[in-house]
């Protein structure tokens, strides 16, 4: 269940993620994407984003993101300091499907709302638990965001980390693997084709037991989770400090 009383509601402006619109025919970008990201790209419609993760050849994470399908428009919603990885990553797949990629000026708004609450045209769904559902809405007009209480970053990302997406940063890249943080559950699909790291994701999927696991923990000093490992940024909010922390399941 989660706790209510940390949640907050509203629309956040995102002017920290960087937008990279991948071109070319519509079939082709869908390929490339397939292949590569850990989630599965045919599920990916108008108004239905996507978290998903780019990952190395051992399964270990490289960088997370958000699909988005904007009509007709493939755009990845990236942190600005992974977006190099992704596009780095990316680079030497592209010919093979006469696609582009480069990042493009598009404002970006997070909205957390109620699952009951209605949904507005240009809103794409990523994922609800329990009574919080969050979205990416991509503005084509002016259209008031007065329904929606101003929301900052720092709440937008701590509302993620409730919800038990724990994304790493870009120091993070190479260091774990999805079981490690619970994506997982959230941002690989095991009903897809093969992709970079697929194999080995899979066999810790069936066969693994897991030994360390990452759960969010809220604090008031850093030494009081000294014995874990901080995945991602420590937010801080409400005269609290709030990790990712990864550990031994018996730590916690």
């Amino acid at each position: 269940m989660l706790n209510s009383e940390l949640i907050k509601y509203g629309a956040a402006n995102l002017d920290g993620v960087s937008v990279i619109h991948l071109s070319g025919e519509f079939e082709s970008v869908f390929k490339l994407l397939q292949g590569q990201v850990t989630s599965d790209c045919s599920l990916v419609a108008n108004q239905c984003a996507q978290s998903s993760s780019l990952c190395d050849e051992k399964g270990f994470i490289l960088c997370n993101f958000e699909i988005v399908l904007d009509i007709d428009r493939w755009l990845i919603l990236i942190d600005k300091e992974s977006a190099n990885i992704f596009l780095n990553e990316m680079e030497k797949y592209l010919p093979f499907y006469n696609v582009s990629a480069q990042e493009i000026k598009q404002e970006i708004i997070g909205i957390c709302k109620q699952v009951s609450d209605t949904t507005t045209s240009n809103e794409h769904f990523i994922r609800s638990v329990g009574e919080l559902s969050i979205s990416i809405y991509i503005p084509k007009e002016n259209i008031s965001m007065e329904p929606y209480k101003k929301l900052s970053i720092l709440n937008w990302e701590l509302n993620k980390k409730i919800m038990g997406d724990h994304i790493i940063n870009s120091e993070d890249s190479g260091k774990y693997r999805p079981h490690e943080l619970g994506q997982h559950l959230t941002r690989v699909s095991f009903n897809k084709g093969c992709f970079k790291g697929q194999e080995i994701i899979a066999r810790m999927e069936y066969l693994g037991k897991a030994k360390k696991e990452t759960r969010l923990i809220s604090h008031t000093k850093p030494e009081q989770v000294s014995q874990f490992e901080i995945v991602g940024s420590t937010i801080e909010a409400q005269k609290q400090l709030f990790s990712s922390c990864l550990g031994k399941i018996e730590n916690f």
